[in-house]
């Protein structure tokens, strides 16, 4: 078999209605850069569920001791994900969209197929595939509010305080965030000014990123600290739009974020879910600095004339509601403490699970393209 073909017959393997390759330019360039043929050809007819090694061994047709050390070393690479179910451990393929643009560049030292990748996978992901989702209703990443921002901060639920969420693990650690690292290795791209080793993993996915180099081990007081560092620089908590306690928070920034990017520049509202919370103002007090104005990553802020305002320029901050996704980030440096946040008179609920979230959207693709009946 052809490397073409084997290329081929692995692009076939990791589509499915969810996450399904697009016609573009780059994406062979993408796939050539990072995987050998090789490694293409054994990941195809690899499991995309969990399974035991003597499981994937008789898939695989293969003795699991010879097996082993092939996939311990795609997990370092961050095409195959290693994790617990029950006592035993188990493997499964990263998906498609997670393959090319997460764990391959979580690490400090980047491998060098994956500094290949990068410019390759920037442009795939603007070519076409953010258009995949389109039809997906539910958005798969919440923005979550720093926590002393919020008026009335009693009223919060549990999903919604990035505080409260971080006492609920047993292990913690930290990655590069792997949206700016991608970018910062495209030479179409400015290196971003936002701090990097920011993206916070937990449990599970904690262990599997630290057994395999992919980042490091930190205490619950490193997290909280990161966070509150990522607030300084003007960074956005981001958390799965569920109940269920995430194993990620993301940091995000405007430019290079894989959901706030769509968002901002391709106007896909559906890439992540506003939190409860909105940008309450006091023009009485507003200095008219600007500083809010300059943080906000969703351009929801003006100063404006006001004849509330006390201070010499006569203006104050106003709120553009529609763009307001309520993160904290313009009242978390606010001296004056002229704005802060209020719950939103009408709000969303997260899903329960990932599970649920999932397959919601699935359902959706599935309708989009026409196949529901099919499956049912």
């Amino acid at each position: 078999m052809g490397d073409q073909e084997i290329y081929q017959k692995f692009m076939e393997y990791m589509n499915n209605p969810l996450w399904e390759f697009t016609e573009s330019e780059h994406l062979m360039p993408m796939i050539k850069a990072f995987l050998t043929p090789d490694e293409a050809e054994f990941l195809t007819g690899f499991p995309q569920g969990s399974r035991t090694l003597e499981q994937i061994a008789d898939i695989k047709n293969m003795d699991p001791d010879e097996l082993l050390p092939i996939i311990k070393a795609h997990c370092r690479k961050g095409t195959i994900y290693e994790g617990m179910r029950g006592d035993s451990v188990r493997y499964r393929l990263w998906s498609a969209v997670e393959m090319f643009i997460r764990p391959a560049f979580w690490a400090d030292e980047v491998e060098e197929t994956a500094k290949a990748m990068a410019p390759h996978s920037n442009k795939y992901y603007m070519d076409g595939w953010y258009d995949q989702k389109k039809p997906f209703p539910h958005p798969e990443l919440r923005t979550i509010p720093i926590s002393q921002t919020v008026q009335s901060p009693t009223g919060f639920m549990p999903f919604e305080d990035v505080m409260q969420v971080v006492e609920n693990y047993e292990y913690y650690t930290v990655s590069q965030c792997p949206c700016r690292a991608r970018h910062n290795l495209d030479p179409d791209y400015q290196d971003s000014p936002f701090p990097m080793e920011v993206c916070l993993h937990f449990n599970e996915l904690g262990h599997y990123i630290v057994d395999n180099g992919l980042g490091r081990e930190i205490t619950k007081e490193e997290t909280l600290e990161i966070l509150k560092k990522s607030a300084d620089a003007g960074l956005v908590h981001g958390v799965a739009n569920v109940e269920e306690t995430p194993d990620t928070i993301c940091n995000c920034d405007l430019e290079y974020c894989t959901y706030f990017k769509p968002y901002h520049q391709l106007g896909f509202d559906k890439s992540h879910e506003p939190s409860n919370y909105l940008v309450s103002t006091t023009p009485n007090t507003c200095k008219a600095c600007g500083l809010c104005v300059k943080r906000c990553p969703m351009d929801a802020l003006q100063l404006k004339f006001s004849t509330e305002a006390t201070n010499k320029f006569r203006k104050a901050v106003v709120v553009q509601e529609e763009n307001c996704i309520g993160c904290g980030v313009c009242v978390h440096k606010c001296k004056a403490k002229a704005i802060t946040l209020k719950r939103r008179e009408t709000t969303t609920q997260p899903h329960k699970t990932i599970k649920d979230l999932v397959n919601l959207n699935a359902m959706a693709a599935l309708s989009a393209k026409g196949l529901m009946d099919k499956k049912n």
